[in-house]
């Protein structure tokens, strides 16, 4: 008799794939919508919403372009404003060249803007979403 295969495990998501689940989970739970709601929209089973919301979005790039399309959201988008808030940390914590003083001083948000128009994008006030979001 064999034994069993050893079942491997899923690489921890990328930073930018943990970003776009947290975009899915935000405007699905701003509209108000399940993920059994939004799962059963598109003739998938939850637990598809439930894995690209935990950041596995390239396991199954149609399932999530679909999804993302489904709530009015720009994939491209996405990814641009993901790998641009991405730079600007690594930016920001870039330690600075000796002698050269900078010539405007950013700071990170401790907390979002208090504006309306202004959406919140991060749970975190480093502006990362948390590793493990809750559905």
């Amino acid at each position: 008799m064999s034994s069993p295969r050893p079942v491997k495990a899923c690489p921890p998501p990328s930073q930018e794939e943990a970003w776009i689940g947290y975009l899915i989970r935000k405007e699905r739970q701003r509209r108000q919508m399940t993920q059994l709601v939004l799962a059963g929209e598109l003739g998938y089973g939850m637990s598809s919403i439930s894995t690209l919301e935990s950041g596995y979005t390239y396991a199954n790039i149609k399932r999530t372009l679909n999804v993302l399309d489904r709530l009015g959201m720009d994939a491209e988008l996405c990814l641009a404003a993901i790998r641009a808030q991405n730079q600007i940390h690594d930016l920001l914590e870039q330690d600075p060249q000796k002698g050269a003083r900078p010539t405007v001083k950013i700071h990170l948000w401790q907390s979002p803007p208090d504006s309306a128009c202004l959406p919140i994008v991060a749970d975190k006030a480093d502006g990362r979403p948390d590793p493990k979001p809750a559905s």
